[in-house]
């Protein structure tokens, strides 16, 4: 039975998270205040009910003019513009074509925060090198919608058929954060000079934060199996992950610069002192993928909660949170189910306050929940 799930979570369609609001400092500050998770629409027109035309979609982030950046796992950057979807793509990278797995590719996207001004489009990519599997970040400068300038600012990230990663967002201090899986082997997910099985943080241009954690090194925590999701809640600016297990004991984790949480010593809550507990664990399995808080104003009565996306059950959960440090989880109720079962691969948050689901088929907008 433990080799049927794995080989299902195997499949699982891996993340990246759309235009998420990351961390400031190593030790934020509760008194500061997390930047939206979407900029402003600038231009008219509603956003779409459906985005279909795709293939494989993962990931999606907003510009403040309008437009919809989305990254298909065969490693095109897509546009969707004044209605519909265009034609050309904003870039397109190779990526490694592996038959019967999903978790490689063009994953993760995010915008430079500044976009107006310094309009970088950042994305996470796998490829293949002397018969080896890697992944790195990349960023294109758009110039009339078009990705030029290509240049990569971190590389040779570890990659595998399994557990790459991918999930990427600029927090408000200006730094890059960046989620890897350690490959399906555990051992470097404890070894702080691989990339693997961490979160990373980085400044725009590739070069390391003088107060990361470890010094001269991109590692802000370690002790990950693979990280689909990540948010900032915006009451007390900590960052909140999404992490599947390989059997039992999906983990929700409040992650600490230079945090250790445990894989693969151990798995879900232990009393082992040298490991930082999840605040959620999930058994049987949900497969969590990408996360927000939400902002807006669409949904009054969620603003402030968790939202992520579960690829085995095909809908997105919704925690309200609590206690002193926003580590205790109140209430957790399923707010969406995608009409076809389809698993969620990522949602993300509309600068009107909807949210979009995305699936293997295509990106619904959702304007209710359950």
């Amino acid at each position: 039975m433990g080799k049927l799930i794995r080989a299902v979570i195997s499949l699982i369609v891996l993340i990246s998270m759309a235009t998420l609001p990351l961390s400031g400092c190593r030790s934020p500050e509760r008194g500061d205040v997390a930047t939206p998770q979407t900029t402003g629409l600038a231009s008219s027109g509603k956003l779409p009910a459906k985005i279909s035309g795709l293939e494989s979609p993962v990931a999606m982030a907003f510009s403040p003019d309008g437009r919809i950046f989305i990254t298909e796992r065969s490693g095109r950057i897509r546009i969707f513009k004044d209605g519909k979807l265009e034609p050309q793509p904003f870039t397109t990278v190779d990526v490694p074509k592996l038959s019967g797995y999903n978790e490689t590719g063009l994953l993760g996207i995010t915008l430079d925060p500044n976009f107006s001004k310094s309009p970088f489009v950042y994305f996470y990519r796998s490829f293949e090198e002397n018969g080896r599997l890697f992944n790195r970040v990349m960023r294109a400068r758009d110039e009339r919608g078009k990705g030029v300038r290509l240049e990569t600012i971190l590389d040779k990230i570890p990659g595998g058929r399994i557990h790459n990663g991918g999930v990427i967002g600029f927090g408000p201090d200006g730094n890059l954060y960046i989620t890897t899986g350690e490959t399906g082997k555990g051992e470097l997910a404890q070894d702080k000079s691989s990339l693997a099985g961490k979160i990373l943080r980085i400044k725009p241009d590739g070069s390391i934060p003088k107060d990361n954690p470890f010094r001269g090194s991109p590692v802000y925590s370690l002790g990950h199996r693979n990280v689909f999701g990540l948010a900032f809640n915006p009451r007390n600016n900590r960052l909140y992950t999404t992490e599947n297990g390989p059997e039992s004991d999906d983990e929700i984790n409040v992650i600490k610069a230079g945090g250790n949480y445990g894989w693969p010593i151990v798995l879900g809550f232990s009393n082992d002192p040298r490991f930082i507990n999840p605040i959620k664990a999930y058994t049987p399995q949900v497969a969590p993928t990408q996360a927000l808080f939400y902002t807006g104003n669409l949904f009054p009565d969620s603003k402030g909660d968790f939202f992520f996306g579960s690829f085995l059950e095909g809908t997105i959960h919704r925690l309200k949170l609590g206690g002193t440090n926003q580590d205790k989880v109140l209430k957790d109720d399923i707010v969406y189910t995608d009409p076809a079962r389809q698993g969620i691969v990522g949602i993300a948050q509309a600068p009107d306050g909807s949210i979009y689901a995305i699936t293997k088929d295509g990106i619904a907008r959702i304007d209710r929940l359950i």
